[in-house]
């Protein structure tokens, strides 16, 4: 069955937008890829599944019209198609950037090979296909919302510091009210050794904690290390 101008034109217009509004949510967070490139990766990657599926259209036509050359005809849905699976993979590696340890642009790579598989699916038609892309649109832009959330509450809750520290024990209360000022939240502490050094007595211990968001450990250790009663503090 042929697909009529109007339908053509109504899958590319569907792709465009499909790719506009996850284009549209990267380009806000200053991402590599934005509102441009993601709205063109869904309308190429519709318009190559409209190639396709025209060309066996065309295939299958020229075989019921000639049937003595119909067994030499051979027609492959998913040949044209599977080019733009493995071409995207491309485009992605050049929004991942490896720097200082880090890398940054997986999910913009990740969005990209989505949304051509959207465009792929619109433009190989049919209502399932349409409420497939409508649905994956609606959920991917809340689930990349509410994911990174959580992953920073993850992420917050799992860095636990150790510092090893030496300080008169004295001013012990002191020292824990002034880390609990900073909204520190001390999980364990560990006694090391006890020091009497110029008649005062020291204790080394080790103590594990977990920061507020608003703080830095650089920040923190500088602080603590002012306090007077502390004599010596590193990183265990």
């Amino acid at each position: 069955m042929q697909v009529s101008i109007f339908e053509m034109v109504l899958r590319v217009l569907a792709a465009a937008v499909c790719g506009a509004v996850i284009g549209f949510e990267r380009e806000m967070k200053r991402k590599p890829a934005g509102f441009l490139t993601f709205t063109l990766v869904c309308v190429g990657s519709c318009l190559i599944a409209l190639l396709q599926v025209n060309l066996v259209n065309e295939a299958v036509k020229l075989a019921h019209d000639n049937p003595d050359i119909g067994h030499v005809i051979r027609t492959d849905m998913g040949r044209i198609i599977a080019q733009v699976v493995s071409g995207i993979g491309f485009l992605g590696a050049g929004t991942i950037i490896h720097n200082r340890g880090g890398v940054t642009g997986i999910t913009t790579a990740a969005l990209l090979w989505l949304v051509s598989a959207l465009g792929l699916i619109i433009g190989i038609g049919g209502t399932a296909n349409y409420v497939i892309a409508t649905v994956t649109v609606v959920l991917v832009l809340p689930l990349s919302y509410f994911s990174r959330k959580l992953g920073e509450k993850i992420s917050q809750k799992r860095i636990v510091h150790r510092i090893r520290i030496v300080f008169d024990e004295n001013f012990e209360k002191i020292i824990f009210d002034n880390l609990a000022r900073q909204g520190i939240i001390v999980r364990k502490t560990y006694l090391i050794n006890k020091i009497k050094k110029d008649n005062i007595n020291l204790k080394e211990s080790i103590i594990y904690f977990t920061l507020p968001k608003t703080r830095s450990f650089s920040e923190v250790m500088h602080q603590i290390s002012m306090l007077d009663a502390v004599h010596e503090i590193e990183e265990a």
